[in-house]
């Protein structure tokens, strides 16, 4: 164990080097904290999930370990291993020495839409699209994590840039997704969702890349929704079709607001790049672009080219968790006033010489820095905490999801289907299984 990178309601996430490896990994233990309760539906679904998903582009599960009780009859522990990735895009963004220019911001943008666009064809919902969950390793790979709030999905695949989006043929919960990133369609109130909440929520990284600060910050449910109008314009029969009827939530749609978008973007945006963002951020989540029509957008085919990701600058690391440190760093200016020479970090006589000491200093964690190597386990250090909110930790953008709305109440039952949480011995008898198979393959 070398550093706790967070805390969430179901998980414990610390940072760790692998003995039989020496690569580094994530350990995220699942805190349970009732046996009567059996272990949480939404954790046994996360590492099933993670299980199925194989794609650069998306964070891999790399194996799972249960720790006895001490004496035998405690409850005990599980965890899932995942690689150490040495950043998130949410940490990069709020960290004043990282700077991005136009290729980067299009490499990244393209390989989160081609991560999204994996999980969509094998029908899956990620349902906590945002910039803490989009993950930069040392390589300039990105990989889509926290799959704490995914879920499959019923209905047509979007196959083809055309193709409307994918499900909606059955009511999910609507507790879901972090309210910056949160689609019109669920403040409304709708339920069957479909693969057009993932897209809403790509278009507001995007939005985030350029502004470096998240572009829809609502206070409230009711303010999201209002600032979304605000934005984009008043819903009307033809750019929300049956919002009145979806809007069972009472939200005020009796509104009169001007599309204010390429107004506000076309000081840092091209064409393109507008033309992307209005794509992404459109009311009607039919009309909507699916993933792969925004691959196919002139943004990555217009000058400056996405570059590669190995060319990608090898970044400070960066975690939603450093934003406070960042923060306290840029009020003291004490190192905002020089630049970060990126290239010091490679210097081959740092490599593998870091110490793995960390101190708190004004709550903030202060650490020394490691250089990772070709072959190491990177992965995420940001995990949505309070999940059964869709909230986060961190940041009053990740602030549980307030009882302010009729959605808000959905019980257990609701929230979760007729699912039950599984039995620690269901659970134990799935990683057995797991490791057998391993053994005879």
């Amino acid at each position: 164990m070398l550093q706790r990178l967070g805390k969430g309601t179901f998980g414990l996430v610390t940072k760790a080097r692998q003995r039989s490896s020496g690569k580094l990994v994530a350990l995220k233990k699942f805190i349970v904290h009732d046996r009567k309760d059996g272990f949480p539906i939404t954790s046994f679904r996360e590492i099933t999930i993670m299980k199925k998903l194989r794609h650069e582009n998306v964070l891999q599960l790399v194996d799972m370990v249960h720790e006895r009780g001490s004496d035998g009859k405690a409850l005990g522990f599980f965890y899932t291993v995942t690689p150490y990735i040495s950043s998130d895009l949410n940490g990069l963004l709020n960290n004043p020495r990282v700077s991005l220019n136009i290729p980067q911001i299009k490499c990244i943008i393209r390989q989160s839409l081609q991560g999204i666009d994996y999980v969509h064809s094998q029908h899956y919902l990620h349902r906590d699209i945002k910039t803490a969950n989009i993950l930069l390793d040392f390589f300039g790979v990105v990989k889509l994590a926290d799959f704490g709030l995914a879920r499959v999905y019923h209905g047509p695949l979007p196959m083809t840039p055309n193709s409307p989006p994918g499900g909606g043929w059955y009511e999910y919960t609507g507790l879901v997704v972090t309210r910056w990133y949160r689609p019109p369609e669920l403040l409304l109130g709708e339920r069957k969702y479909t693969t057009a909440v993932d897209m809403w929520g790509m278009g507001c990284v995007l939005g985030e890349m350029y502004k470096r600060k998240p572009i829809l910050e609502g206070e409230s449910d009711l303010d999201q929704a209002d600032r979304i109008f605000r934005l984009v314009g008043s819903p009307t029969e033809e750019t929300f079709p049956n919002y009145e009827q979806t809007n069972r939530n009472n939200v005020n749609v009796k509104v009169n607001y001007d599309r204010t978008l390429e107004k506000e973007y076309s000081d840092i945006m091209d064409e393109g790049a507008i033309e992307l963002l209005s794509g992404l951020l459109t009311l009607d989540p039919q009309r909507r672009f699916n993933a792969k029509k925004a691959l196919e957008s002139r943004f990555f085919t217009s000058e400056p080219l996405p570059c590669q990701p190995a060319e990608l600058p090898k970044f400070e690391e960066s975690h939603e968790s450093d934003i406070k440190r960042f923060k306290h760093e840029a009020q003291s200016s004490v190192s905002a006033s020089r630049s970060l020479d990126h290239s010091r970090y490679g210097a081959p006589e740092m490599e593998r010489a870091a110490s793995y000491q960390s101190s708190e200093q004004g709550g903030a964690v202060m650490e020394s820095r490691y250089i990772p190597q070709q072959g190491d386990y990177h992965s995420g250090g940001s995990w949505t905490a309070n999940r059964r909110r869709g909230g986060g930790y961190g940041r009053v953008q990740n602030e549980v999801y307030k009882e302010e709305l009729p959605s808000s109440k959905a019980h257990g039952a609701d929230l979760y289907g007729a699912e039950e949480d599984k039995s620690f011995s269901e659970m134990k008898r799935f990683l057995h299984h797991e490791k057998r198979q391993k053994t005879t393959e």
